[in-house]
């Protein structure tokens, strides 16, 4: 009976810029196959059957770009961008250098109390995803709009040489614009990686057809230089164009790669974060923050302002509806939120965070109810936070993108 042996690699060399695998040569009277011209880069690690004789060589030479992927899926695909309003598991698990436990805490206790998986069924036991909640952000909310389950896998799952139908999530906890920690890609990095997957034909032109971008950048870039404590207006007016602008360049450049319908946040009200209300006892926003996010949409809105295919998610007025208004005059979605400004997960003490510990000892306090609490930690939105957030603005939204 003929059998088939699996060649075995012996030799790895690079011929005019192409991979190239060598394999044994063949036993007497077996007519081995000719060479193998591979389009993707992983056939290259495929070995090579050789029928009814023993192993033989066979070339197979890695050149060109991998092909698009072939599915039959009709839906719409979603790229996420920006940082923890978006992201949903791209922030490393564990500590490093220049990434220290305060980023990456959405992997530890309480941050999965929701007990969710990514394709929104729950389990029995906690599912640590990396949101910055206590399960859904912004970007699954945006995701069900289109018809998806939950946002798609992020980058760090599916890597440079896949993407899936549904799309990719490239938003990082911590990003920005500007200067990030070392193992955070900018914003720019992001969309320079998502132009890598196209220029790859592993995002096809069909599919960028049908996809929709969601840009989420919340404010990381002011908190790093310390904006609430300018030494002149002046320079917290230019830094903020400088921030604006950028956002601006990457949003147009998604609509040069191809994608029809870009989705931009302005910037939350971010004088009611937990964060900032904390010195009065969440007893009220803080006006300087305020001004500055006032400042920040202004900016942003100038800039948008003609641009076809773009949007201006208005997380502001969502927020403020929602927290910060004038008796009688909130959303519908006020009243559900004992707790306004008050986070459901908080510090002990004011140097301390949600989900800090410290030799087995939790120095954070945690609601029994985290749907009455529209903050979940000092800066995000919890599950039902997000969930009223976003019913404000899905209206615009599917107006925008097409949807009935």
């Amino acid at each position: 009976m003929a059998k088939q042996l699996i060649c075995s690699l012996v030799l790895l060399v690079t011929l005019s810029g192409a991979r190239v695998k060598a394999y044994p040569g063949p036993e007497p009277n077996c007519q081995c196959p000719p060479p193998i011209v591979c389009r993707a880069r992983w056939d290259c690690d495929v070995p090579c059957i050789a029928p009814g004789c023993g192993p033989c060589l066979l070339l197979r030479v890695c050149d060109g770009p991998p092909p698009a992927p072939v599915d039959s899926y009709d839906g719409y695909s979603l790229f996420a961008f920006g940082d923890s309003f978006a992201d949903n598991g791209n922030t490393p698990e564990t500590p490093t250098r220049d990434l220290d436990r305060e980023l990456i805490r959405s992997w530890y206790t309480p941050y999965a109390n929701s007990y969710g998986n990514d394709d929104g069924s729950f389990t029995s036991e906690p599912n640590f995803t990396g949101r910055y909640s206590n399960y859904m952000v912004q970007s699954d909310f945006v995701a069900k709009m289109l018809g998806i389950d939950m946002a798609p896998k992020p980058h760090k799952k599916q890597g440079d040489y896949s993407c899936d139908s549904t799309g990719m999530t490239f938003a990082t906890a911590g990003s920005g614009v500007y200067s990030v920690p070392e193992d955070v890609p900018s914003l720019t990095e992001q969309v320079d990686t998502f132009a890598n997957l196209i220029n790859s034909k592993l995002i096809s032109t069909d599919r960028l057809a049908k996809s929709v971008a969601l840009v989420a950048i919340s404010g990381n870039d002011y908190d790093r230089v310390g904006v609430a404590m300018p030494s002149s207006f002046v320079d917290v007016s230019a830094f903020i164009r400088n921030v604006t602008s950028a956002i601006s360049d990457s949003v147009l450049r998604l609509r040069a790669l191809g994608v029809p319908k870009v989705l931009v946040n302005n910037l939350h009200p971010v004088g009611c974060t937990p964060a900032q209300t904390r010195a009065s006892n969440h007893s009220g926003c803080d006006g300087a923050g305020n001004g500055g996010a006032v400042t920040h949409n202004q900016n942003l809105a100038r800039l948008m302002d003609g641009k076809d295919g773009v949007l201006i998610v208005d997380l502001h007025s969502a927020f403020k509806s929602i927290v910060d208004h004038p008796d009688g005059e909130g959303s519908v979605y006020s009243s559900q939120f004992k707790n306004k400004l008050t986070p459901c997960c908080q510090g002990i003490d004011a140097n301390d965070l949600c989900a800090d510990t410290r030799n087995g000892e939790n120095l954070y306090q945690l609601c029994d109810n985290p749907k009455q609490h529209f903050y979940w930690d000092e800066m995000h939105p919890s599950q039902t936070g997000w969930a009223a957030v976003m019913a404000l603005v899905e209206g615009p939204i599917k107006q925008f993108v097409g949807i009935a």
